[in-house]
């Protein structure tokens, strides 16, 4: 059997897969967005610094509701993507630097963000960065689109990337943080857990660009590439809805502060 070995270094991972990755991956449900634009008070005079960016899924949600916002970004790739973005608005502006030494002044934002990239960050240092730059009383709001680990669809994807790619960690990196994790980020303030339904209607082509996009996929000319793309086109064909498939998804927040 032909199995992928990926490169696992958090900042290049993501190197040479920021054009699928922007095409493919979802962005955030607007009721998600709403909620924590709402809840938390984000007015026009209010800025967040969105951490791990990647291209911008959730920096540009986040402009959609007229927040001004700062996108920071490590990733070469990604941060070319994000910062052609930040071309076309005034409330988007794109920082090449890391979770953990964002290069934002001290007491700056109202919120940092972090969406489907917490898993990847040094979460002390990421921690203390955040006390660095927030306001007094500001927040930091983590986000992952979970597929819904008891799908049927969810279950036989991930049984046939563990036949094509070696040491498979699993679907989301949400599951990679604890309950323990989370306790001793948000410490001593805590926070609060929501969830949103965020199922999507998938062609071939986007099933198949969204399952490629995952770092742990192997690249074109692996030789475990083609055996995938075939599986992964079989299951579609088993699974489909009039030439679509239903890819089950569920926008994880966990929002709160971090006694700032």
């Amino acid at each position: 059997m032909n199995v992928s070995t990926a490169p696992r270094d958090a900042t290049t991972r993501f190197t040479g897969l920021a054009r699928i990755y922007d095409t493919f991956r979802p962005g955030y449900p607007s009721e998600c967005l709403g909620w924590l634009a709402d809840s938390l008070r984000l007015g026009t005079s209010c800025q967040v610094a969105d951490v791990g960016a990647g291209t911008g899924k959730l920096s540009e949600e986040l402009v959609y509701q007229g927040i001004r916002t700062v996108a920071v970004e490590p990733n070469p790739d990604m941060f070319q993507i994000l910062e052609a973005k930040a071309t076309t608005t005034s409330l988007l502006t794109a920082v090449q630097a890391t979770a953990e030494d964002m290069l934002l002044p001290d007491a700056s934002i109202n919120l940092v963000t972090a969406g489907q990239s917490f898993h990847w960050f040094d979460q002390a240092a990421f921690r203390a960065e955040c006390r660095r730059v927030l306001c007094p009383g500001g927040k930091v709001a983590l986000l992952w689109n979970s597929r819904r680990r008891d799908s049927e669809f969810t279950i036989a994807t991930a049984d046939v990337f563990r036949r094509h790619v070696r040491d498979f960690p699993g679907f989301s990196g949400d599951h990679r943080v604890s309950a323990a994790d989370f306790e001793a980020f948000f410490e001593p303030d805590g926070f609060e857990y929501r969830e949103f339904a965020h199922d999507q209607m998938l062609t071939s082509d986007e099933f198949l660009g969204r399952s490629l996009s995952a770092t742990y996929a192997p690249r074109e000319g692996d030789a475990a590439y083609a055996p995938l793309v075939a599986d992964l086109r079989a299951l579609f064909a088993e699974y489909r809805e009039d030439d679509m498939v239903r890819f089950p998804l569920t926008t994880r927040l966990f929002v709160g502060g971090v006694g700032v």
